[in-house]
């Protein structure tokens, strides 16, 4: 009888389990890595090439911020639930809601910072979007851009002493972004006259033979300088083989080039609100 009550005794008196929280602690564990690289996809979701971002901003913080609450949520459920069993049963030891309290700072850390700084940019890239467009924008109409951009042009080979109908003209559109991110367009025009073909086979040292002597260069492009001076660029580089100009006004960027045998005037609008603005057209 006393080796059967002392028995009972050691069972009865025998430490509980102690409870951890293994599987709060596991299922964090995992979903941190896991919402890293979810992060990184969402972050990623919309590009199409390097340079083609079709992804919206909007988009990216809705989606980095559920990753987060997901990663952050998760371990910080295991948190309140570790601690709530505690209270009833003193056999949940503290490891759990610890190693889940520094799941939910890494999350928070390593997921929220970039959210907030995403959702600041696409805060400021709406109240971009909410602005009016610059007066520079609304200055010319599509047909009044083509004009001027055209008159500048005809004004430049002329001044570099040849007939705009003695080469050939093309007048080309491309979409670009505007100050409130809207689409715009730019206009171009291209003057260019030459006595060989497109694929000279000449060699290098031929076709520098092409090249004027620095009088005579100068004394050709120097009346087309005026001419971009006139219309508000200045010279990009003065004391080169060609003329190039950069403008702040509606006319943004122009180009001359004249050799032996070769002419070229390129001419570039500032981005504009109207037109076409849907990728490159081509109107000869």
């Amino acid at each position: 009888m006393g080796n059967g009550g002392s028995m009972v005794d050691d069972v009865a008196w025998s430490p509980p389990r102690r409870r951890n929280g293994i599987w709060w602690i596991v299922a964090s564990g995992l979903l941190l890595p896991a919402g890293w690289v979810m992060w990184l996809l969402v972050a990623l979701a919309g590009y199409n090439g390097a340079g083609n971002s079709t992804h919206t901003l909007s988009n990216q913080t809705i989606g980095s911020i559920i990753v987060t609450v997901v990663c952050a949520g998760v371990p910080l459920a295991g948190v309140v639930v570790l601690l709530v069993q505690r209270r009833r049963n003193r056999s949940v030891t503290l490891v759990g809601p610890v190693a889940c309290a520094v799941f939910v700072v890494l999350a928070a850390v390593s997921l929220g910072y970039p959210t907030i700084g995403i959702a600041q940019a696409w805060a400021e890239e709406e109240q971009q979007r909410a602005q009016p467009l610059t007066p520079l924008e609304t200055s010319r109409t599509q047909a009044q851009a083509e004009q001027d951009l055209t008159a500048v042009g005809e004004r430049a080979v002329r001044a570099m002493g040849a007939d705009p109908g003695s080469g050939e003209i093309g007048q080309y559109t491309a979409a670009c972004p505007l100050s409130n991110l809207d689409q715009g367009t730019q206009y171009r025009w291209r003057w260019s006259a030459s006595s060989v073909p497109e694929d000279d086979p000449r060699s290098e040292a031929e076709r520098e033979a092409d090249e004027l002597p620095a009088a005579e260069l100068e004394q050709r492009i120097a009346p087309v300088r005026e001419v971009f001076r006139d219309a508000g660029l200045r010279d990009a580089d003065p004391l080169g083989w060609d003329v190039r100009g950069y403008g702040d006004g509606w006319l943004h960027e122009a180009f001359v080039g004249v050799t032996k045998v070769s002419g070229d005037v390129s001419l570039e609008t500032s981005c504009l609100a109207g037109g076409p603005g849907d990728g490159y057209d081509e109107d000869e």
